[in-house]
């Protein structure tokens, strides 16, 4: 009897250290499709967590951008997503993309993840000296779903333009292509670098059309979340500086992530090296700040995790 108890706790024990060893903890985190800034700021962070935090199995999701990811999150198809601020308000109004959806009562700020500006491409023997010029060319608004598309309909809503241009929507991948191929005129982009035009730029060259003043006072005037900024020279091969509409873009969790995984994740990539690293391995990681305050008066709390993060290193602020 004494050997068979002996036996059964042996056996038991065995079939536990399966379980144990493949206790993760899950994260499904949304970015865009190949092409967009999202797409490569999540592919560096979740190598980096899965790497240092091996209890985090990071898994990158491939999306339409911020519109989608917002979506997703608010259904609890994604754990993690890089959303814009403006998202974040507009899915607790239930305004715009998500006035039919549930409100987004679930999503908790990270961090600041960057502040993207919104900008028109074209090629340097286009013909196109600026965004007016515009009007009946072919341009590229991003992918379905995508923080861009909405972007740049707001662009052109604001300037009275929407109806004036010949909308297609593709990956940003081919939207590059189409614009060298010369199957398109232009193509709208939402945050810098996107690694489809640094490609176009540093092959067949790049044109980043400037916004009016009049053009960029009516776009702060209707949509306040933009905030006018420049894009430095030499962010794609051979740009000047240009003044943009830029729009704040944060990292952004579901309710459901345990505090201790935010807490453990925040330890992590604010360590220099690691924040170095994610830089590397896109320029906008450079950018990741706290930005409490400023998230909190969209209406949505920062995750607990985050909270306990930002208070122990003084970094809190309401």
């Amino acid at each position: 009897m004494y050997r068979s108890l002996i036996g059964l706790f042996a056996a038991t024990a065995l079939l536990a250290q399966p379980a144990v060893a493949q206790d993760k903890q899950n994260i499904a985190w949304g970015g865009s499709n190949p092409g967009g800034v999202m797409y490569y700021m999540v592919g560096a962070a979740g190598t980096v967590i899965s790497e240092k935090l091996p209890q985090y199995n990071i898994t990158q999701v491939t999306t339409g951008g911020s519109t989608e990811n917002a979506k997703r999150l608010i259904k609890g198809e994604l754990d993690m997503g890089i959303v814009y601020g403006a998202h974040v308000y507009m899915a607790l109004q239930q305004q715009g993309p998500f006035k039919d959806g549930a409100k987004g009562t679930m999503l908790r700020g990270v961090a600041k993840a960057y502040k993207g500006p919104t900008y028109f491409v074209t090629l340097p023997d286009s013909g196109i000296k600026s965004i007016a010029d515009l009007k009946g060319k072919t341009v590229a608004m991003g992918p379905p779903g995508s923080g861009t598309v909405f972007n740049c309909n707001n662009m052109l809503q604001a300037i009275g333009m929407q109806g004036d241009i010949k909308a297609r929507y593709m990956t940003f991948a081919d939207a590059g292509r189409a614009l060298g191929n010369g199957q398109i005129d232009a193509l709208c982009q939402s945050s810098a670098p996107a690694a489809a035009v640094k490609e176009l730029a540093e092959t067949r060259g790049a044109v980043v059309l400037p916004y009016a003043d009049d053009d960029m006072a009516k776009i702060v005037k209707a949509y306040p979340f933009y905030v006018p900024g420049p894009l430095p020279a030499g962010t794609y091969k051979g740009v000047p500086q240009v003044r943009l509409p830029f729009l704040t873009v944060y990292w952004v969790a579901h309710e459901r992530v345990s505090a201790k995984a935010v807490q453990d994740i925040l330890e992590l990539v604010y360590q220099d090296d690691i924040k170095k690293r994610l830089a590397t391995g896109h320029k906008a990681w450079g950018q990741m700040e706290p930005d409490t305050k400023n998230f909190l008066a969209l209406g949505a709390p920062m995750h607990p995790g985050a909270v306990a993060y930002y208070k122990s290193k003084g970094l809190w602020q309401e």
